[in-house]
């Protein structure tokens, strides 16, 4: 077992940061003193600070030093590994800095804001040897896991054959076009590639896989339906450029087939959901994410999340439990982390590397080209980039 400790940067310290730092935290109180905070930099240096300083409580007031620049830090500092929560645009290259210092990277979601420079990265990694993981955490909660076991290791529905997922709302006024909010990075599609589909949903899709393997085909349609406009810098108003609308059919290689709804313009009631039905029954949660799977059988018999949730831990062995649940730890950016370390302190392959992420990141990408072009496209295409209408003028914006 190794005995030297991981040397950590966090780069970017806004909204996400705070979880992972957090997170972070979290492992060194529960006597996991495997890593040191050693710097933190954010373009904005009191965000910086503000991180350095909370972090410093956690290993005996000793301050990780702040940076605005990535180079610089790069420079000075003796560091093994580093935690990116940018912004999407910035994703590849700055993994890629870090790649190139030496370093392994983690980096929150989406892996990069195109599947080109997804593959700058994964390609950089190879170059120089280094770890990149990616940060998901929602697979790794005891729902989803325990949702993973119904389907794949005890069969409760059978034969896998269709999943729904519907995210459904719209609580802002409608007639108000003009938005008192900020224009924030996640509002152009330049600097995020996407809203909700691409952000939050590559949670869902990474979920999909995790479930039922490889995707095939994707069709799609796309909008910005609302037409929010919000004020910039100079308090102009400008328009959103990333959809608030996607309605997606998605089928997988083994036959599974299934949609996707997924709205913030649709007033009125709500509603949120997630079930995946099969030869013989259906398992279903509410909210945005399988947290608590209920089973009901063709006969209309059923078992509820508690009891599934039990007999999904019991049946894990001494090993597979450390492996997925390491120290007991359940909460999912806890996990997450962990396991990053983990596998920069043992130089191994994390549970979900830079192809992982990507191959998720894909299907979100496969949802807005295809209502790019109004057609259905194949997944390995999008995903080797051989289909990329929708990205190019990301692509062409950051030269990537």
């Amino acid at each position: 077992m190794p005995t030297d400790k991981i040397r950590l940067a966090i780069i970017g310290c806004g909204g996400m940061a705070r979880a992972h730092l957090n997170a972070y935290i979290y492992l060194k109180n529960q006597g996991i003193d495997i890593f040191d905070f050693v710097a933190m930099c954010d373009v904005d240096e009191n965000r910086a600070r503000d991180f350095a300083s909370t972090a410093a409580q956690s290993q005996n007031d000793i301050q990780p030093n702040v940076y605005s620049d990535v180079s610089e830090m790069l420079d000075k500092e003796s560091l093994n590994a580093a935690d990116i929560c940018g912004p999407h645009f910035l994703h590849h290259s700055l993994a890629i800095l870090c790649f190139e210092a030496g370093l392994d990277v983690i980096v929150e979601k989406p892996l990069a804001v195109t599947i080109r420079a997804g593959h700058k990265m994964i390609q950089s990694t190879k170059e120089h040897n280094r770890i990149l993981a990616t940060a998901e955490q929602v697979r790794r909660w005891v729902g989803p896991r325990t949702v993973e076991w119904m389907i794949n290791k005890e069969k409760m529905v059978g034969q896998p054959r269709m999943f729904f997922r519907q995210g459904i709302g719209g609580s802002t006024d409608p007639e108000n076009r003009l938005r008192d909010e900020p224009m924030v990075w996640r509002r152009n599609k330049l600097t995020s590639g996407g809203n909700g589909i691409i952000d939050g949903g590559v949670h869902y899709v990474d979920l999909l896989i995790y479930f039922f393997g490889e995707p095939d085909e994707i069709y799609a349609r796309v909008d910005n339906l609302s037409q929010f406009q919000f004020p910039d810098a100079e308090k102009n108003y400008v328009a959103q450029t990333v959809e608030d609308t996607a309605l997606a059919t998605i089928t997988f290689e083994n036959g599974v087939m299934g949609q996707w709804v997924s709205t913030s313009a649709a007033p009125g009631r709500g509603m949120g959901y997630n079930s995946y039905h099969g030869s013989l029954g259906s398992i279903y949660s509410g909210g945005g994410y399988p947290q608590e799977p209920e089973l009901q059988l063709w006969d209309g018999s059923k078992r509820q999340k508690e009891d599934l949730q039990r007999a999904y831990l019991e049946s894990l062995s001494p090993e597979e439990k450390e492996r997925l649940f390491p120290h007991d730890i359940t909460e999912g950016v806890a996990l997450e982390v962990y396991d990053f370390l983990d596998a920069a302190r043992n130089h191994r392959r994390p549970e979900l590397d830079g192809v992982d992420g990507l191959k998720a990141q894909a299907v979100c990408n496969a949802i807005y080209e295809s209502g790019w072009c109004g057609e259905s496209v194949k997944f390995e295409d999008v995903y080797q980039d051989r289909v990329s209408g929708y990205q190019e003028e990301i692509n062409e914006k950051w030269q990537i």
